[in-house]
């Protein structure tokens, strides 16, 4: 049995020796004879490429001779694709090696020594605490190795910079930054080596050689450590006391550091950091020491930081660029912070001058915007901003200064007028606002304006609402029409827009009518005043049909007349209103002549509608 299963062995290795290892031969031959026939076909064409080049540039009247292209094997044959040799020490093909070696090398440069420097930074403060505690070093001498250590460190950083060493000069720089910020916190706070004014002195110095360092190094990154450190420098230098004259000065002198920094360097997020700063230092000083004797100085101080920062927004002009997101954000909203903290500070006995402040805004902004459109080339964006921000001023302006159904009225003038500008200049910004204010406009129409509940006695027509509606309507009717002049589709939007104020306020206008007189009449001492309150409460709900029926042949003809099947759906939808209302209310409270009245108002504009119908589809059939 033995000898028979190695016999069995045999026979079977020398089948897959005969059949399998032929196999295998061909097709690998076959692969090899297709790569050959394709390097081939790619030698030739090189070869025909750079003959027809140089006959093309020797002689161009030649032709070169066309040599014969060896076709390409079929897919078929080609059984993987031909591997590509990167020689040794080529780049990385982008997306694959080059993202991993970026991120290592921002790890291991720039996060690994910040990381260090923390660290280092830690141990430091342990070593000293535990130090302190065991006396070993006085507290003298503590402010002095902070002080010596913080230099050692910004002199190493100065080293490594000069030596190229670019991210590890600014951790040491910073580094050396913060521990000097934090040696004359500790002679001021904890050990009382300094008073307040020496303190804020030795740190306004300290702040200024920041900025220095961060321009002349050009690192962003010094700049943020110093303004960092210089608004944390209040806090912790804060006693309690309320020295709010040396708070307004050093802030404002920190902010004209900035300013010169943002002015000779374009860094972002310098402007807007120290304007964050600047505003949370002086919410924190207002809710803890603020009084009405201390209003003069805070008004003055946020005038100064108003300046400042419209002066940095500003800036890019200076480097004859565009500016950037940052300062279009800043520009819009320096102002009205500035607005709303004098607003705060000033409302309560000088309400008065607010809407002239609000104004005042508005033609500083509007001069900025002037003086852009002057420049060659002007910035767009900017202009749209500060002219944009002038408006909305003068929008504000508007409700302070104005009372009543004058605010709506306002409002609808300088909403078309908007529109106009917009549709004159082709600036779709101002398109939008006039949309915002159109909206303003409207809704204080129907929710301040319009007496929903109680009216008092008026006269009809003339009086202050009806002619603030109409007011309204005739603004919208214009939007309409400078829409249809320039073909937008919101010539529609703004009829239907003008219809419905007409309607809502001619409504209200006849219904209150009656209802005030028989208001006036349940509270008289008269006798039999019952029947007359019955019929002046029908001839208010008669008034209301016969006008929502007017309306709706109106809507109606005017959809004819324009060729506009939203009026003729319209029309229709004013319709089904004033039907469900006649027969649910009109039919069942209304008696005698007032029933007969608003039914045959009714179907007399009904008929009149569908006559108009039959007569406008034929004539569009016909055409």
């Amino acid at each position: 049995m033995g000898d028979m299963g190695e016999v069995i062995a045999v026979a079977a290795l020398l089948l897959i020796a005969l059949i399998v290892l032929p196999i295998v031969a061909i097709v690998r031959t076959r692969r090899i004879g297709a790569l050959e026939r394709r390097v081939a076909g790619l030698e030739a064409a090189l070869l025909r490429l750079v003959r027809e080049r140089g006959a093309s540039d020797s002689r161009p009247s030649e032709v070169a001779q066309p040599i014969p292209a060896v076709p390409a094997p079929p897919l078929a044959e080609v059984a993987q694709p031909i591997p590509v040799v990167r020689p040794v020490g080529s780049a990385p093909p982008p997306g694959i090696e080059e993202t991993g070696e970026r991120l290592e090398q921002v790890i291991g440069r720039k996060w690994l020594g910040w990381i260090a420097m923390l660290l280092i930074f830690g141990a430091t403060a342990y070593f000293l605490k535990y130090a302190f505690e065991n006396r070993w070093i006085g507290e003298l001498g503590r402010v002095v190795l902070g002080v010596a250590a913080s230099l050692v460190l910004v002199w190493l950083g100065h080293d490594r910079y000069r030596k190229g060493w670019r991210h590890l000069w600014q951790i040491l720089t910073g580094g050396g930054i913060a521990v000097l910020y934090l040696s004359i916190y500790g002679a001021f706070g904890y050990y009382h080596l300094i008073d307040q004014r020496g303190a804020f002195i030795f740190l306004a110095i300290i702040v200024a050689e920041a900025f220095l360092l961060a321009a002349a190094y050009g690192a962003r990154t010094i700049a943020v450590m110093a303004l960092a450190g210089g608004f944390l420098v209040p806090i912790l230098l804060s006693t309690g006391r309320d020295q709010y004259g040396t708070l307004f000065a050093y802030i404002v002198m920190l902010d004209l550091g900035m300013l010169g920094v943002v002015i000779g360097r374009s860094w972002r997020w310098v402007g807007s950091l120290a304007y964050a700063g600047t505003q949370l230092l002086f919410w924190s000083w207002y809710s803890e020491h603020y009084h009405i004797e201390k209003r003069p100085a805070a008004l003055l101080f946020q005038t100064a930081i108003f300046l400042l920062f419209l002066l940095a927004d500003l800036a890019p002009h200076l480097r004859r660029r565009a500016a950037g997101l940052e300062e279009w954000v800043r520009l819009a909203v320096n102002p009205f912070v500035f607005y709303a903290t004098c607003y705060g500070l000033l409302n309560d006995d000088q309400h008065v001058w607010m809407a002239a402040l609000a104004l005042l805004l508005a033609v500083v902004y509007a001069g900025l915007a002037r003086t852009e459109l002057a420049l060659r080339p002007s910035d767009r964006r900017m202009v749209l901003v500060t002219l944009g921000t002038a408006l909305t001023f003068v929008t504000i302006a508007i409700p302070i200064q104005l009372e009543s159904n004058w605010i709506t009225i306002a409002w609808a003038v300088e909403a078309v007028t908007l529109l106009w500008a917009s549709l004159e200049t082709g600036a779709r910004p101002l398109r939008a606002l006039s949309t915002i204010v159109f909206a303003l406009a409207l809704t204080r129409f129907l929710f301040e304006d319009t007496p929903w509940g109680f009216r008092g006695a008026f006269t009809p027509v003339l009086n202050r609402y009806f002619l603030g509606m109409l007011a309204l309507t005739a603004c919208l009717a214009g939007a309409a029409y400078l829409c249809g002049r320039a073909r937008e589709r919101a010539m529609l939007l703004a009829g239907l827009a003008a219809f419905a104020m007409l309607w809502i306020g001619s409504s209200v206008e006849a219904f209150t009518y009656f209802s005030v007189q028989a208001e006036t009449l349940a509270y008289s001492t008269l006798s039999d005043t019952g029947d007359k309150i019955r019929h002046l409460q029908w001839a208010g709900q008669l008034a209301l049909s016969v006008l929502w029926s007017a309306y709706a042949g109106l809507l109606t003809a005017a959809g004819f007349r324009y060729r506009l099947r939203a009026l003729r759906s319209a029309g229709l939808v004013v319709f089904a209103v004033t039907l469900v209302k006649v027969l649910l209310f009109d039919i069942p409270e209304l008696r005698q002549f007032y029933r007969i009245v608003a039914l045959l108002a009714l179907g007399l504009v009904l008929l009149g509608a569908a006559w108009i119908y039959q007569r406008g589809l034929r004539r569009e059939q016909t055409r």
